[in-house]
C-alpha cells in the first residue's frame, strides 16, 4: 500500500510540489490582503495589488526552485517572463474581485478564497511556459 502511494507520489511529484507552494503563496496573498484590507483599511483593490506582489515573489523563487526544478540561475529574464505570464492572473483576479464584490456584493474576504482557486489553475499552466525543463539529447 505505502510502495503504490510512494509511486503514485513520485509520478505526480511535480503537481504536488506545486499544490503545496501554490498553497503558501495563497496564503500569503491572503494573509497580506486581510492586513491591508481589514487592518490598514486600504481600498480592496489597491490591496489586491500589493498582496500578489509580494506573492509572486514568494512564488517565482519558490515554484523555481522546488516545483519545476529549473537548473537555470535565477535571471531577470527568467524573472521578467514570470512577471509577465502573472500579470494575466492579475487582471483576471481584479477582474473577478470587482465583480463578486461590488456587483454581486460577495465579502470581499470570501471573494478573494473562491477566486483564488481559479487563480492556483491559471498560475499552474502559465508557470510551465516559464520553467519548461530543456531535454537532453
Amino acid at each position: 500500500m505505502f510502495e503504490k502511494i510512494r509511486i503514485l507520489a513520485s509520478a505526480h511529484r511535480e503537481q504536488l510540489a506545486y499544490l503545496v507552494v501554490g498553497c503558501m503563496t495563497t496564503l500569503v496573498n491572503y494573509v497580506i490582503f486581510f492586513l491591508l484590507t481589514d487592518l490598514a483599511k486600504i481600498h480592496y483593490i489597491a490591496s489586491n495589488v500589493i498582496a500578489w506582489v509580494a506573492a509572486v515573489i514568494f512564488s517565482y523563487f519558490a515554484n523555481g526552485n522546488w516545483v519545476y526544478r529549473s537548473d537555470s540561475r535565477r535571471s531577470l529574464k527568467e524573472a521578467f517572463f514570470f512577471v509577465t505570464s502573472r500579470l494575466f492572473s492579475l487582471g483576471l483576479e481584479t477582474v473577478c474581485l470587482f465583480l463578486l464584490v461590488d456587483l454581486l456584493h460577495m465579502d470581499k474576504m470570501a471573494a478573494k478564497l473562491l477566486v483564488a482557486v481559479l487563480v492556483v489553475v491559471v498560475n499552474y499552466l502559465t508557470g510551465l511556459l516559464v520553467f519548461k525543463r530543456k531535454k537532453e539529447a
